[in-house]
């Protein structure tokens, strides 16, 4: 499919496919540091966080469209996800993983209801 081919639709299925595979993936952590307990659980964090800077750059993407399909949910932080992806890119050696675990825990189901919320309309 090419860049231009892409729609708003594509993006937001894109985006939660992303947040669906990193809450199967982490059904089963329960702390932060439970990341860095086994090659495993560090590989496990890698895709983790490489799934949320998918998610980053899509809502980096969306917030660019003309038609603001994001502007409906001022209460999600849209551009601190897009901050993530970038902080993801650039200082990977720096992340928090007790940040990553909270994103994960906490923000990633109300955020999974939006995105779903955007679908149907």
């Amino acid at each position: 499919m090419s860049r231009e081919e892409y729609t708003i639709k594509d993006r937001l299925s894109q985006i939660l496919e992303s947040i669906d595979v990193i809450m199967e993936r982490c059904k089963d952590i329960n702390e932060c540091n439970e990341f860095f307990l086994s090659p495993e659980k560090m590989m496990l964090f890698d895709s983790v966080v490489m799934r949320l800077q998918v998610i980053g750059e899509l809502v980096g993407k969306l917030l660019k469209e003309k038609s603001q399909p994001l502007a409906a949910f001022p209460e999600i932080p849209w551009v601190q996800i897009y901050d993530m992806r970038n902080l993801i890119s650039h200082e990977y050696a720096n992340i928090d993983e007790a940040v990553v675990f909270s994103a994960i825990k906490e923000d990633l189901p109300t955020l999974r209801h939006v995105i779903k919320k955007l679908l149907k309309d």
